[in-house]
């Protein structure tokens, strides 16, 4: 206990501490066991999972599958897979006990929030970066449904967590756990088998002087962890698809969505755009409108698809699609794209998901978060700290996917119990700073 209270700053930072962990489970708990009015892809993600348990496909069977959905290859399994293991293991659907496992999940990235910033600049930093990711309510929202940002951004954060628990180990086999963890991150969110990737890259630069043969041994380790867990999957969609997909579809519709300048990198924007300038398509989709008149973005685009590639998959035609309008776009208009990727930039960055972030307390909170983030990864670069390295590559490449892909907060929301360490790390850095200017000013001292 003596060590436990040394670490966590005495016995005032230690009951900080368990305030901030109970107060983040018992919110996620809340929300979990109340639920909340569920999106979509939540609602698909309930079919799927139950699918699976009661049926042993993951397919669509109506009516559980909503009708504004997306085919179910275009949807990560990790989610269902887990959330069908409940399932199995309760003896039938139960979305309620779903959700609460999904919150004692969920709270693990406000502990992991506060170790990584304890490590980066102390206690202080780890409160701070803890309670952001206890009280960030769009966490909270997608807890009270079945959505792959809580359960992705705890998976993250540990990953992280358990790389820099690595690096202090002379063993090797020390970092099949991050690679295992960061193979889970990839089952719920395809995205990060290029962020794994580079990721692996990355450790290996870091570790390369200090001998290319242990560094080479740590980055296999790493791509075959990551390999052992998404490889069955991959096989399973070989087998089902005719072709080789190694987590999900569904890459070229948001490739193509992200890269349509009509949009103005508004991803809610390119179904009405794309309608507009193909009006022969509306038949094909006016059918399924939802409550708000609007056909969903994915029956306009699988439509259009056909339409462009007939006989071709949706998603290997949206690919050549997208792939085709992207290098036009800088190609032919690149100051025009330009500002179009700027603006897709500041869109995921500058607010949080859910509506409720864009109400003005809530927008302030999430700056006050990544603004000294920013700040705390400057500094922490300028010390040639490793852990900015490691981090800054993780951000990096998620700004970078959203730029060129549809640019949702979502993405950066699996970043945040990261990004609020860093705030954390930030304010005390800079708290520090000035205090030892202060200290050091002669007029400060004078008499």
């Amino acid at each position: 206990m003596e060590g436990l209270r040394a670490r966590n700053g005495g016995t005032l930072g230690l009951a900080a501490l368990c305030a901030v962990l109970a107060l983040g489970l018992g919110l996620r708990l809340t929300y979990a066991w109340d639920g909340w009015a569920p999106v979509a892809d939540a609602r698909a993600y309930a079919a799927l999972a139950a699918n699976l348990e009661e049926h042993d496909e993951y397919t669509a069977r109506s009516p559980q599958m909503p009708r504004d959905t997306q085919e179910p290859t275009n949807y990560s399994p990790g989610l269902p897979l887990l959330t069908a293991g409940v399932y199995e293991i309760r003896g039938q659907p139960d979305e309620r006990l779903a959700r609460i496992v999904l919150a004692l999940v969920a709270s693990l990235s406000v502990a992991f929030s506060f170790l990584i910033g304890r490590r980066l600049a102390g206690v202080g930093a780890g409160l701070i970066g803890a309670t952001a990711v206890a009280i960030y309510p769009a966490f909270l929202q997608y807890g009270g449904m079945l959505m792959t940002e809580p359960l992705a951004a705890a998976l993250l954060s540990g990953s992280i967590l358990s790389i820099l628990w690595a690096w202090d180990r002379a063993s090797p086999w020390a970092w099949a756990l991050p690679a295992l963890a960061l193979g889970a991150t990839t089952m719920v969110r395809p995205e990060y088998l290029v962020v794994g990737f580079l990721v692996s890259m990355t450790m290996l630069a870091l570790r390369i002087r200090a001998g290319a043969g242990p560094a080479l041994a740590r980055s296999a380790i790493l791509l075959a962890g990551i390999a052992v867990v998404v490889a069955p999957w991959t096989v399973r969609n070989y087998v089902v698809l005719d072709r080789f997909v190694p987590v999900s579809t569904g890459g070229g519709q948001v490739l193509f969505a992200g890269t349509y300048l009509p949009s103005g990198g508004d991803p809610e924007k390119v179904g009405a755009e794309v309608l507009a300038r193909h009006p022969e398509l509306r038949p094909e989709v006016e059918n399924q409108a939802g409550a708000d008149g609007q056909p969903p973005l994915e029956s306009i685009l699988a439509a259009l698809a056909a339409q462009e590639h007939p006989g071709v998959p949706s998603d290997v035609a949206l690919t050549r699609m997208g792939e085709h309008q992207l290098w036009r776009n800088a190609r032919d208009s690149p100051i025009e794209f330009t500002g179009f990727i700027a603006t897709k930039v500041v869109r995921v960055w500058a607010t949080g998901p859910r509506s409720v972030m864009k109400q003005p307390l809530w927008r302030v909170f999430h700056l006050l978060i990544v603004i000294p983030a920013l700040a705390g990864l400057v500094l922490l670069a300028l010390r040639r700290r490793r852990e900015a390295a490691l981090i800054g590559v993780v951000a990096l490449a998620v700004t970078a996917i959203s730029a060129l892909t549809v640019a949702s907060p979502r993405r950066v929301l699996v970043l945040i119990p990261l990004v609020a360490a860093l705030g954390g790390c930030g304010i005390v850095e800079l708290t520090r700073i000035a205090m030892r200017r202060k200290c050091i000013d002669p007029a400060s001292t004078a008499d």
